[in-house]
């Protein structure tokens, strides 16, 4: 069976495993790091943003890639496919190798404009100078993951993201403990295990992209890059852009919070750990329909790509509206997880309510923005969202947070916000028609 006729379901319930997961290994380093220093974890906690900016920018140069080369399948166009997926691979390793030159040499002044200081900063950038290495090894995996998914096998993404995990774990033991003759290394010990599990896993992952999927270098692929170079730029950059604008969003948001106190703070950080499941389910689904509608964008078939953005839609948004409202629900048991205290408790569950009316929103935003990459039409998402993002959205949080002093409950009301104007503007581009010109075949 074609890709481009497999269901929603089938492609995707890996990848909502496979993201799941993923979000499990920033948790684990800092519980690893919490039996080594309070301190420690702090540190390297404050960088996730950091991190995730740098880690949002690779995952959508790859996607934008991964389209590309489905677009090229769905067209079967096997020789462009191939030729894609060469430059894909390569452009990825020398982006991640460009990175270790912006955060290794600057990772102190990074540390001190995200105002850490003392022992948790030194913690901070002891850490970011070794994960700056593993950066090509991050983008290697994230662009192999990409390519994977885009042949239909989203099975391998969770088996590889599960070696990472896995592995990590072990190499965090050995690191920490000492054992097998190393050292004692502390927060260098668990910067070194992350970095060898992005290289472990990212091995497994070009072996199945190479004989599974039987992918192989040629000489000639690099000549005809200059064909493919062009799409990549014109669609990757813009669909870069707009996850880094949206994490740094997320920072101005986080900054607000850190104005309103130590409780608010607490208890945006305690109920946006359960806030993610919803987003998981998102994710997944999202993923799944921009492999379905870059098959079929490459194959012409507009009404199929058309009927399955709208299928994808409907049950993402439908499931993200059920999972915020169960854990809503259960919200003040939830938070007992991780505080006692009451008024943390109650301001946490508030958020989670909050957070019902924000899901919906952001489901439809990833599904519709993904559809909109798939086919090609990646400026504007990025141009007119992030433009939103920063008018709109930034003033609607200053404005229920502050103007009516509604405090972090306005703040998380007003991305809510923020998600249903980019919705709305999103899914007016796609029924104008306008991405069935912007494909690549």
């Amino acid at each position: 069976m074609q890709v481009k006729d497999r269901s929603l379901i089938s492609l995707s319930w890996p990848l909502i495993l496979t993201f799941g997961i993923g979000v499990l290994q920033p948790m684990m380093d800092s519980w690893f790091l919490s039996r080594t220093s309070e301190n420690a974890a702090a540190g390297v906690g404050a960088l996730m943003p950091i991190l995730g900016t740098i880690f949002m920018a690779i995952t959508a140069l790859s996607q934008a890639g991964a389209s590309i080369t489905s677009q090229y399948l769905g067209a079967e166009s096997p020789r462009y496919a191939r030729v894609t997926q060469t430059l894909v691979i390569t452009g990825s390793l020398l982006v991640g190798t460009l990175m270790i030159a912006f955060v290794f040499p600057f990772s102190s002044y990074i540390v001190s404009w995200i105002g850490l200081t003392g022992e948790t900063a030194l913690y901070a950038e002891d850490f970011l100078k070794i994960v700056a290495f593993g950066l090509p090894f991050r983008a290697w995996q994230t662009t192999l993951t990409a390519l994977i998914a885009t042949h239909g096998l989203t099975i391998w993404n969770l088996i590889g993201n599960a070696v990472t995990i896995i592995c990590n774990a072990l190499l965090n033991i050995v690191f920490l403990e000492g054992l097998l003759g190393f050292p004692k290394m502390g927060v260098k010990g668990v910067a070194i295990a992350t970095a060898l599990s992005w290289l472990i896993a990212g091995t497994l992952l070009w072996i199945v992209h190479h004989y599974q999927i039987g992918h192989r270098h040629r000489r000639s692929d690099f000549k005809r890059t200059r064909v493919i170079l062009p799409d990549w730029i014109r669609i990757g950059l813009p669909a870069a852009a707009e996850p880094v604008s949206f994490q740094l969003f997320q920072v101005f948001i986080t900054k607000m919070v850190v104005y309103l106190g130590t409780l608010a703070i607490t208890s945006r950080v305690f109920s946006a750990n359960f806030a993610m499941l919803a987003v998981i389910l998102s994710v997944g689904l999202g993923s799944g329909n921009q492999i379905l509608v870059a098959h079929l964008v490459g194959a012409h078939d507009y009404k199929k790509a058309n009927r399955r953005m709208h299928q994808s839609l409907i049950l993402s948004s439908a499931g993200a509206l059920l999972v915020a409202l169960v854990v809503a629900v259960c919200g003040p048991r939830l938070m007992t997880i991780f505080t006692q205290n009451p008024e943390v408790i109650r301001i946490g569950a508030l958020c989670l309510w909050c957070d019902v009316a924000l899901q919906p929103f952001k489901a439809a935003n990833i599904v519709i923005t993904n559809s909109l990459r798939a086919a090609g039409d990646s400026k504007f998402p990025a141009i007119v969202g992030t433009s939103m993002m920063w008018t709109l959205g930034v003033g609607s949080a200053l404005f229920l947070g502050f103007g009516l002093k509604l405090g972090i409950i306005g703040l998380w009301l007003g991305m809510a916000c923020d998600e249903c104007f980019r919705s709305i503007v999103n899914y007016l581009r796609w029924r104008n028609g306008h991405w069935k010109k912007a494909g690549v075949v």
